[in-house]
């Protein structure tokens, strides 16, 4: 890497495509091992600098990254920077037509008699080592601005929690065809998709999109693509010549139902309008330089511990799972789910706190969260905190899953509160991104 000034940039990208015969989306569906290769995987990300140290966000084409995975992930990464473990952040954009990875839980399927495969070891090591080495030889541009910007996505997103007149909840998935599903409100939302771009002069290097949705289309036909926001990132890099990053935001709730019914033809006039968002947002963007008064450290990275409380109820507990897991009876996305929960079970148990991380950046925060978190959370934070331009990263480590609202474990229905592996926590979480947002304990949480 080149000589260093004030506040510098380096882009990477590396194809993290899985093989024919990998498994997808940690074995869940009926058959869930690579066919076709539609689209490659990538990892794209920038590695950041000033005087005061080094960072690296880096967004998968992945479905899912947790526990060991992710820290053999950010340490191998953080290696190849010069920069340490707690400066790296990995998020995955969570398509289903891509691997989801956690030996933990291979671990202990291995160790059970005919039980399915979720995760792929050899594979998962040779995707560390091709970031790696990108990270390694990334190229270093100085950015004299930062700019920030926003545009509202039409006939994207919608809620996957839709509350009935009698008070259940529908849930309405990714790929709808039902039509009650697809009349259906769109729902509680965040309708805007919001940009971050560095820029030398006028000249944009590299710009960061953040969109709340779950990304599939149409899946579970041992089909690899980037899907929607992979479609929409490539299409404007080329167009404009400028390097492109998607990050999925809180989206835990959020799916693309309402206006998806998995076709090819609803894919593309969903990645259309995603790149329409895109395309009218850094039309718009707004730039100054790095804030002069922590100059030459504008960066401000900080990070904060969080042990959620593990799952009280019975079908969550441990003696549970491990039943479950050595059931050869049961199906391949039981057993599977069940070394998922006891991954997170024994993490737990073993006082490994999951790590939340946030870069402040004059009035910019970016917010990295672990999980699924609804929705509420990332809205919650722009509302507290209005004086800032916040955009949020989840499934930074996915090992608990879904990270619902307090309200969601009392619903009649609905999906996501039976995917968490955490008791209610919702006060915890946002005391946890208003320390980040903030850089100040929150005791009173």
């Amino acid at each position: 890497m080149g000589s260093q000034s004030t506040f510098q940039v380096a882009p990477f990208v590396a194809d993290v495509t899985p093989r024919l015969g990998d498994t997808l989306v940690f074995g869940l569906d009926a058959d869930s091992t690579v066919a076709v290769i539609e689209h490659p995987l990538l990892a794209k990300g920038v590695v950041l600098r000033d005087a005061g140290g080094t960072y690296v966000l880096c967004a998968l084409d992945w479905c899912t990254l947790g526990n060991d995975a992710y820290d053999l992930f950010r340490a191998r990464i953080a290696r190849a920077a010069g920069t340490s473990s707690s400066h790296v952040v990995v998020h995955t954009v969570q398509q289903h037509t891509a691997p989801g990875v956690d030996i933990n839980a291979q671990r202990l399927l291995d160790r059970e008699k005919d039980a399915p495969r979720c995760t792929n070891p050899d594979f998962l090591e040779a995707a560390i080592e091709r970031v790696a080495a990108a990270v390694h030889g990334a190229q270093w541009r100085s950015v004299t601005h930062v700019g920030t910007s926003w545009a509202a996505v039409d006939r994207v997103a919608s809620s996957r929690r839709i509350r009935q007149p009698d008070g259940t909840i529908l849930a309405r998935y990714s790929r709808a065809n039902d039509p009650a599903h697809r009349m259906a409100p769109e729902g509680y939302i965040d309708g805007f998709l919001r940009t971050i771009s560095f820029c030398d002069g006028e000249a944009p290097l590299v710009q960061m999109h953040y969109y709340a949705t779950h990304p599939q289309s149409y899946y579970g036909d041992r089909r690899v693509t980037y899907d929607v926001p992979g479609l929409a990132r490539e299409r404007l890099e080329k167009d404009s010549g400028v390097f492109q990053i998607y990050f999925s935001g809180c989206a835990g709730d959020i799916t693309m139902g309402k206006y998806n019914a998995g076709t090819p033809e609803d894919r593309a006039a969903l990645a259309n309008r995603l790149h329409d968002a895109m395309v009218r947002s850094v039309n718009s963007v707004s730039r100054e330089p790095p804030p002069a008064e922590r100059a030459p450290a504008p960066l401000q990275w900080r990070t904060v511990p969080v042990q959620f409380p593990l799952r009280s109820a019975p079908a969550f507990s441990e003696e549970t799972n491990r039943a479950l897991l050595r059931d050869a009876r049961a199906s391949a996305t039981a057993r599977v789910k069940a070394a998922l929960n006891l991954a997170f079970i024994e993490r737990v148990q073993a006082g490994r706190p999951l790590e939340l991380s946030g870069l402040a950046l004059g009035g910019i925060r970016i917010l990295h969260l672990p999980g699924e978190p609804f929705v509420e959370y990332q809205l919650w934070a722009q509302r507290a905190f209005p004086q800032w331009f916040v955009a949020v990263a989840d499934l930074c480590d996915s090992a608990p899953l879904y990270l619902c609202t307090d309200e969601a474990y009392r619903d009649n229905g609905g999906y996501e509160q039976t995917m968490s592996f955490v008791d209610p926590s919702e006060a915890l979480l946002k005391g946890k991104m208003e320390e980040l947002i903030t850089g100040r304990p929150t005791a009173a949480w």
